[in-house]
């Protein structure tokens, strides 16, 4: 008896050291984390529909939906996951053991039948475990950037927190399962018969004397909570903080999604003060969501696998971006925290012992390589804000949202941006377009048509205002899609009409490159114009007008009905009023643009009109709807040179090149001038023979069915457009060209 109480003794007092020596640390960490959310900015549209987040998180948390969508390693994590929840009442058990070697959870007395299903979960759940780990071991080695590189998605993830981790996790699982064994021997393991594996560990242990089970059960319960304990300080301390965050940052994500609309404050020059800042300069200057973002990355690289810029050999690695903001945000933390970070930016003494190098640390670059910042220049202009990141995330971080805020600062506080873009940006000022094309040539596109133009309010039989958009009216290309689109409107019966010289550019460019104010401007000039003339009911053949004006115009009193030209278009040919009669034998793929897509999900609508041409023979990309690829012109990058890696056009245009389309397919005037440009880029290179491969919007196709007598025009095949003049082969280095009116 007497080394049994010892035992206990060496038991509780053991127990109780590990537990606090953990708790102590546990909570030093949980406190400095918490303090610096609640020091980030408040952002209070995130606090709202709280019965809508619930049921969020219990779909993206519990029932693992957005893991899921990769199946392999969505099925292996999925289970782990589960696994985690039911193995930490095997963890409570444990703990409860360091006083009462018989303890029970409360509720799951011996012998009852709820005790033995929780046994039989727990240690198939357990089994499972050792699966998974087994999984995740061969998934990181068959995909170890040593053996395919920047391809890699780990490439740049701490990959030893991940082998520590299955370390650790092959720890609690041999203790848990041991100590159940010795529990089993000595006949106080509660579950009876359900925990058929601890049942038959129990067999290996009988026969040993009591004492020695004693001995068993103290060395195995105290490396149990040992490991847990030291299992999570390490969670706290790594990337792996998202098993206790990603919930967090899940409910507070945005909905229904963080694509679409950008997120940004209202600007009143009036209002502001001169302390006042646009955008993000410092870390601290992200709202608390930003914060749980950086807290809960994964390091999966699921986010850098389908990154265009990362794939195109550029710099920006989403994964790379999140992981340098939080480790600034780590280092900067107790500056924050202690005002020291507040002081140095209003230029006061602070003391002799701060970090200088990371207060004075600039948070993105003026130029790239620059050693002092801790985003390079290259990084940040890389974006084209496809929403690729976004959409892969499996914790809901909102990487597009971040590169906004710090480009709005850049833009807006420091003018440093990509100075090609500057010419974008004038002519939206001056002239009311990207082009610089002016009121006077807005209406150009309609020559010869009988086109209805608003004077000062739409008709009471106008169905649909037509919004042209700037490419519609400007870009060569663009502006033969618009003329097919109103002739297949006219065929239809559709009752339309345009704005003409009152219409302006919607501030997409301008807001993506960072330049708020600017999009800000046009968006309530124009939601006062649209309100004015009695605007509801919208069509447009550009996505991000349509992304613009359906999703971020409400926010400047502008609420209207915003359809894109595919939907309206496949809605009349699915009633009769447009009957494609005229048979089209070519192979078409349709590359699905980002803003159409992912942002607005429409993806059925271009794919049915498509269909509804009788002939052709559609083929899908490797990439194709929701992971479909970018064609490089979103998020401002229509107006920038682009000289780092291949050109991501060239990366689309060469992967529908293998799937041998004569025809490549999109809905979207920026994809097609890309798209157009680097097919005819491979034929200057001898990849394609001449007019191999037409690139055009997919309502040619319905135009040429439909409209036979009306000899559409085609989209991409005139002298105009074989990279002789024009603003369509005038990109980033073309502003200048249409922009002599600048």
């Amino acid at each position: 008896m007497p080394a049994i109480e010892t035992v206990d003794v060496v038991r509780i007092v053991l127990g109780l050291a590990a537990l606090g020596v953990a708790a102590f640390f546990a909570v030093a960490r949980i406190r400095f984390l918490a303090r610096l959310v609640l020091a980030a900015q408040p952002m209070p549209e995130r606090t709202r529909d709280l019965g809508r987040r619930v049921r969020y998180v219990i779909q993206h948390v519990l029932a693992q939906q957005k893991i899921l969508k990769w199946t392999g390693p969505g099925i292996l994590h999925a289970l782990i996951f589960w696994a985690f929840l039911v193995s930490q009442t095997k963890s409570v058990e444990a703990i409860g053991e360091i006083f009462d070697p018989a303890f029970a959870l409360p509720g799951f007395p011996a012998g009852a039948s709820q005790t033995s299903v929780l046994g039989f979960l727990q240690d198939f759940f357990g089994l499972v475990v050792l699966a998974t780990i087994v999984g995740f071991a061969i998934i990181r080695l068959a995909q170890h950037p040593r053996r395919s590189g920047r391809r890699s998605r780990f490439a740049g993830s701490n990959l030893l927190h991940g082998w520590y981790v299955l370390i650790a996790e092959v720890g609690l699982l041999y203790t848990a399962f041991v100590l159940r064994g010795v529990r089993e021997a000595k006949g106080v393991l509660p579950h009876g018969d359900g925990a058929f594996f601890s049942t038959w560990l129990g067999g290996l242990f009988e026969g040993l004397d009591p004492t020695t089970l004693d001995v068993l059960t103290t060395a195995f319960l105290v490396a149990h909570i040992g490991v847990l304990g030291g299992f999570l300080v390490f969670t706290l301390h790594s990337k792996h903080l998202h098993i206790l965050t990603n919930v967090f940052s899940v409910f507070f994500a945005r909905h229904p999604k963080a694509l679409g609309k950008a997120e940004a404050e209202p600007i009143d020059l009036e209002e502001m003060d001169e302390d006042a800042t646009l955008g993000v300069g410092r870390i601290e200057d992200f709202g608390f969501k930003r914060f749980l973002d950086l807290y809960s990355c994964t390091e999966c690289g699921r986010c850098q696998s389908q990154c265009p810029a990362w794939n195109t050999g550029k710099p920006l690695n989403p994964k790379l971006l999140i992981m340098d903001l939080r480790d600034h945000l780590y280092r900067k933390g107790d500056a924050i925290l202690d005002g020291t970070a507040a002081a140095h930016a209003r230029g006061e003494e602070i003391g002799e012992h701060a970090d200088i190098d990371v207060l004075n640390a600039m948070l993105v670059g003026d130029e790239p390589g620059q050693a002092d910042a801790v985003i390079d220049y290259d990084v940040l202009w890389s974006c084209t804000t496809c929403g690729a990141c976004v959409e892969e995330c499996p914790v809901d971080i909102e990487h597009v949202d971040h590169i906004l805020d710090l480009r709005r600062y850049k833009a807006m506080m420091e003018s440093s941006f990509p100075p090609e873009a500057g010419a974008m940006l004038r002519n939206i000022e001056n002239s009311g377009d990207p082009w610089g094309g002016g009121a006077p040539k807005r209406m150009d596109w309609a020559e010869g048509l009988d086109v209805p133009v608003v004077e000062e309010r739409l008709d009471p039989g106008t169905e649909y205002l037509f919004w042209v958009g700037c490419a519609g009216a400007f870009d060569d290309r663009a502006k033969k899609v618009t003329r097919n689109v109103a002739q297949l409107l006219d065929a239809a019966g559709v009752s339309y009409a345009v704005l003409g010289p009152q219409e302006t550019c919607t501030g997409d460019s301008a807001r993506r490159l960072g330049m708020e104010y600017l999009f800000q401007m046009m968006a309530e000039r124009n939601v006062e114009v649209l309100n004015e003339v009695g605007a509801t009911k919208i069509v447009t053949t550009c996505p991000h007008c349509l992304n613009t004006l359906a999703n971020e115009y409400p926010d400047f009193g502008g609420h209207f009905e915003v359809v894109h030209h595919s939907e309206l278009l496949s809605r009349l040919v699915a009633e009769g009023r447009l009957a494609p009669h005229t048979e089209l034998e070519q192979t078409i793929t349709y590359h699905d643009p980002c803003y159409l897509g992912r942002h607005n999900d429409v993806y059925d609508a271009p794919r049915a009109a498509i269909d509804a041409v009788a002939g052709t023979q559609p083929v899908e990309l490797p990439r194709s709807r929701n992971h479909s690829f970018c064609c490089g012109a979103g998020g401002s990058r229509m107006w920038m040179e682009e000289d780092l890696g291949k050109r991501v056009n060239h990366e689309r245009i060469d992967e529908a090149i293998e799937v041998e389309p004569d025809v490549v397919c999109t809905a979207c005037p920026f994809c097609n001038v890309m798209l157009g440009d680097a097919a005819g880029d491979r034929e200057t290179d001898g990849t394609l023979g001449e007019g191999q491969v037409q690139v055009v919007d997919f309502s040619q196709l319905l135009a040429d069915a439909v409209l036979p007598d009306r000899q559409a025009e085609a989209a991409d095949g005139d002298a105009d457009d074989d990279g002789e003049g024009g603003a369509t082969t005038d990109r980033a280095h073309g502003t200048d060209a249409p922009a002599a009116q600048q």
